[in-house]
């Protein structure tokens, strides 16, 4: 299981839709920075994304959703405290 990490705006890279690309099956995915927005507005990728949160593979971290003054219209909201915990259940993390 690989914890795929992306920081990048779905409006401003393909890191997001490439990561959806490769993920397996039992991979998660945490939005951080910039990439939280792809779950406070409409995306292209917003069906995988969707997938994700009702497979409970999809996590956003709190801090940086605060930041910009964001709420999540799905997904998983975790702290600092549960990436920790996230990050020592998958075998390896990958950021994009």
């Amino acid at each position: 299981m690989i914890l795929h990490t992306v920081k990048s705006s779905p409006f401003s890279s393909f890191a997001l839709k490439d990561c959806l690309k490769l993920l397996n099956n039992d991979d998660k995915l945490l939005l951080i920075s910039d990439a939280v927005t792809a779950v406070s507005a409409p995306v292209d990728c917003q069906p995988e994304l969707l997938k994700l949160h009702d497979e409970r593979r999809l996590f956003i971290l709190k801090e940086d959703l605060q930041a910009r003054g964001l709420t999540a219209e799905y997904g998983r909201v975790i702290d600092y405290s549960d990436f920790v915990n996230l990050t020592i259940q998958c075998q390896s993390q990958l950021a994009w």
